[in-house]
């Protein structure tokens, strides 16, 4: 008896794992479909890069995390490295990240940009934490500000996922897994957000990062571009 129920749980775990990987590389083929027929694009984030995802790895908390091409609700994203914004949160403790990220190269037209992104320490709801700027190549630009609690979270949930998701309708949970301590009741969350442009006709030259300067820093994981809608 006790051997057919170990062999039963194995079957179950195995048929777990292997829908997870099915579901998984269907959802990498939907991405590399919408970047062939030119539906998305993730951006090269390496020269603007504070540290590699390789560095994901060798942390004690943040080794689990997605690294490399993933495919989250349906848009195609390049993890190679992590960018990280000023927060005061960090500040106090000897971590000083930069205030401002400028010249991100994009150099393409595109209806919404998509964001993979997360903070350092929380805030207060709608508190700002970065500014996203869209440089265009006629020299007119748009500012869009990333807010605490409606677009971006704290990446430690401290094992509430449902009162760590988003509360804006363009930012969804994009992946959830590993934990903050030992004992895996602390989830890591990171999120997808999309922005719209304004302007999809004129080219984007570039993307400029500014710090809000408040307590959560922004961190942000990868960028694409593409058409609106792709998020599901």
């Amino acid at each position: 008896m006790y051997g057919t129920v170990v062999l039963l749980a194995l079957v179950i775990i195995t048929v777990i794992v292997f829908r997870h990987k099915l579901a998984s590389e269907l959802a990498r083929a939907g991405g590399r479909r919408a970047m062939a027929n030119h539906l998305a694009a993730p951006l090269d984030l390496n020269d603007i890069s504070d540290g590699s995802a390789s560095t994901f790895q060798k942390s004690p908390v943040w080794k689990g995390a997605p690294i490399g091409f993933q495919v989250f609700d349906h848009v195609p994203l390049q993890i190679d490295g992590f960018q990280l914004l000023w927060g005061s949160g960090n500040a106090e403790s000897g971590a000083v990240f930069p205030e401002q990220v400028l010249g991100i190269t994009v150099n393409r037209r595109f209806e919404t940009l998509y964001v993979y992104h997360c903070t350092f320490f929380g805030s207060t709801n709608n508190t700002p934490v970065y500014d996203l700027v869209f440089r265009y190549d006629d020299d007119y630009s748009v500012t869009n500000t990333i807010r605490y609690g409606v677009d971006v979270i704290d990446f430690n949930t401290r094992g509430s996922i449902a009162d760590a998701a988003p509360t804006g309708t363009n930012s969804k949970v994009a992946w959830v897994g590993g934990s903050f301590t030992p004992d895996g009741k602390r989830p890591l969350c990171f999120i997808l957000t999309a922005i719209e442009n304004p302007k999809p006709f004129l080219l984007v030259k570039s993307i400029d990062l500014y710090s809000c300067k408040n307590r959560s820093a922004g961190v942000i994981l990868a960028m694409t571009t593409g058409r609106s809608g792709l998020m599901k």
